[in-house]
């Protein structure tokens, strides 16, 4: 096998020896790829993981705050809170829009077309972030042991409506076991 590639070597058509070299190459380069150390799936983050993490964050701080203040609420007791969200932080970039009104004949036509706004930052454009939406809270429980004396519940379910700004409907507040 080495006399067979010292004989291409010394062979004068280039073609040959150009196609050898190239293959020798791609053969070093897989040889290459696979010694070096790849990239697994959990080190990359997409950025839905990353939202769902914000997510579950903020979640759980909402969770502790209000742990936290209805553990001093008259009566209360030890108490635990459970909120359940709906939909992740919302990013809005400001926009620039152009609106065309036509009117034909009896009837009248509009067309919007809009386009984000880009500003220079640090040599490369950026768009300009208007604001971030915190996700909805769509209801939360609480658990505590002085629930099952109607006043303190009500005291609960006004500490957690102010706070949180939710109707009752969407709060409830348990006795614990």
């Amino acid at each position: 096998m080495t006399a067979q590639i010292k004989k291409l070597l010394r062979s004068r058509d280039k073609r040959l020896k150009l196609v050898f070299v190239l293959g020798m190459a791609g053969i070093l380069l897989i040889l290459i790829s696979d010694i070096l150390p790849k990239k697994s799936a959990a080190d990359e983050t997409p950025s839905e993981q990353l939202t769902l993490d914000e997510t579950e964050l903020y979640k759980q701080d909402i969770e502790r705050q209000l742990t936290e203040v209805i553990s001093h609420v008259s009566g209360a007791g030890r108490t635990r809170v459970m909120i359940s969200v709906t939909g992740t932080k919302e990013y809005v970039y400001a926009e620039k829009s152009d609106l065309d009104r036509r009117t034909e004949g009896t009837g009248e036509s509009y067309r919007s077309q809009g386009e984000i706004v880009l500003a220079d930052g640090g040599g490369e454009k950026q768009p300009v972030l208007r604001k971030i939406s915190a996700p909805q809270i769509g209801g939360v429980a609480v658990i505590c042991e002085g629930a099952s004396d109607p006043q303190v519940r009500e005291r609960v379910m006004n500490v957690v409506s102010a706070v949180l700004g939710l109707p009752p409907g969407r709060i409830s507040v348990q006795p614990s076991a």
